[in-house]
């Protein structure tokens, strides 16, 4: 995709077009019948799989974190609920008017392990008109990295100027990991481990991961 399939001052149609063959390579489909002023939702559920990715077009920038933070998790927990039998994780795409906010501050938006609101594995914050994207990912691997991946790289592929940072995972889960990795480790001849960490590498970025 190059930048002649997007004109600068059309936000919002520029990002569906980019996210909506994402989303549908990994299943998601459009909600047609969830309508929420400035929002649109790419859902999939199975019986044991449910992920959503939300494009927000918020038409303003935001002055904190904290902020921005309390709109996506409190829309997205009126609009979906977690289903005690399966996990909900999401993707969220926010088109504000401009990027006040650092890359390292944006941590703080995606969660380091499942909780039982559902949890946000990727955030990516874009200023069309400016020509400027910054996404933050959590530190593992998942569904919806793919989607992640292939935004970010249609964006630069339209010249925008793009960053993405990884929230590293916190104590509780190092020593987890560390414990489950060492367990496949033993079993496996240390052939391969159990939690894959995100690698932040453009070269493997591809839209099927």
């Amino acid at each position: 995709m190059t930048e002649d399939h997007f004109t600068v001052g059309q936000g919002f149609p520029i990002l569906r077009r980019i996210m909506t063959p994402t989303v549908a390579s990994r299943g998601l489909e459009l909600r047609t019948d969830l309508v929420v002023p400035d929002w649109t939702f790419w859902e999939l559920r199975t019986l044991n799989r449910h992920r959503v990715v939300a494009l927000f077009e918020a038409h303003r920038s935001f002055g904190s974190v904290q902020e921005l933070d309390d709109e996506i998790r409190g829309v997205l927990s009126r609009e979906f609920k977690r289903s005690w039998w399966r996990g909900i994780a999401y993707g969220v795409v926010v088109d504000v008017s401009t990027i006040s906010l650092k890359p390292d501050d944006l941590k703080a938006l995606v969660d380091v392990r499942e909780n039982s609101r559902g949890d946000v594995q990727w955030v990516v914050l874009t200023a069309v008109d400016r020509q400027i994207a910054v996404g933050v990912h959590t530190w593992i691997e998942a569904y919806l990295t793919p989607a992640y991946q292939a935004i970010l790289l249609s964006l630069k592929s339209a010249r925008f100027r793009v960053t993405s940072v990884k929230r590293e995972k916190d104590g509780l889960m190092k020593f987890l990991t560390g414990v489950a990795d060492l367990d496949v480790a033993i079993h496996t001849f240390g052939q391969r481990v159990a939690f894959p960490e995100f690698q932040n590498d453009p070269s493997r970025w591809t839209a099927n991961g």
